[in-house]
């Protein structure tokens, strides 16, 4: 829902006059991110619950697994038995690990979700912390926000200088006395959702202003707007990838967890959580990635 109202915003043809354009474009960069995560945690209280009709019938299903593979894990005991015979303690500490999926699955898997949901809030706020490093006397966080809001506001003072092209004297003149204002109202609206100025950003916008009798600033405003679109599109889509394959590896816990009493070389929740962490790993390379660029 957030991404097809962002594309409202940016790809209005008409009205650019209009300065809830612009300033529709600046916060929707800045709420993105937000309201993404925001959407997000709700899944994730729904999907990893045990009062949820999914996440009960995932552990029932682990259930049912792990009785299967005590089926077949005394099997293979009886079998070794004739062999050689077992000593006490070989036998009970074979009955460690049913006891422990046991906790863990029992009352629809209660510790179990909670065990991942805390995983996740650890590996969030580990990946989130990233945005707090400080590099060249800024943080990555205020330099991301920055260059977005700045690119957005040069964005879209381009489109709107655009009306102004091909006009001379005292017509361009009137043009652009008429567009100031909503040009800083976008760069009001920028710096208040940056809470703090935006040199940059002023900087890119008399540029524009410089450059708008130049016959190609429409074309040019038109193939901004379409690579900003695209570039969130991107951003976007990634950050909720991510985040659908973390929601995916942490529905299977149950089911790793039910496999895990299968005589195998390793267990496969151990699998299961080098997987789940490692998608974190993925996150926090993204931002550092970002947040050096």
């Amino acid at each position: 829902m957030i991404l097809p109202r962002f594309i409202a915003q940016v790809t209005q043809p008409d009205n650019y006059s209009d300065s809830s354009v612009g300033i529709g474009l600046v916060r929707s960069s800045i709420e993105l991110s937000k309201q993404t995560v925001e959407s997000w945690n709700k899944v994730w209280g729904d999907v990893v619950n045990p009062s949820g009709a999914l996440w009960a019938g995932l552990c029932n299903l682990g259930t049912i697994l792990a009785a299967l593979s005590i089926i077949f894990l005394a099997i293979k005991m009886a079998a070794d038995y004739q062999e050689k015979r077992f000593l006490w303690s070989e036998l009970a500490a074979s009955f460690i690990y049913p006891l422990v999926i046991a906790l863990f699955l029992g009352s629809n898997g209660y510790l179990l979700s909670q065990t991942v949901l805390v995983i996740r809030n650890i590996g969030h706020k580990e990946v989130v912390s990233v945005l707090n490093i400080q590099l060249a006397d800024t943080t990555f966080k205020s330099a991301i926000a920055n260059v977005t809001l700045t690119q957005n506001v040069k964005t879209q003072v381009s489109t709107i200088y655009a009306e102004c092209q091909g006009k001379t004297g005292k017509p361009l003149t009137d043009c652009l006395q008429e567009k100031r204002p909503i040009v800083e109202q976008v760069l009001a609206e920028a710096e208040k959702q940056n809470n703090a100025p935006l040199e940059q950003a002023r900087k890119a916008v008399a540029e524009v202003t410089d450059f708008v009798q130049n016959p190609s600033a429409v074309f040019n405003a038109s193939i901004s707007l379409i690579l900003i679109t695209f570039l969130y599109a991107l951003q976007w889509a990634f950050v909720n990838i991510l985040e659908a394959a973390l929601i995916m590896t942490a529905s299977f816990a149950p089911i790793a967890l039910g496999l895990s009493l299968l005589p195998l070389g390793s267990k496969p929740i151990w699998a299961w959580a080098s997987g789940f962490i490692s998608l974190f790993g993925v996150q926090l390379g993204y931002n550092i990635v970002v947040g050096l660029a």
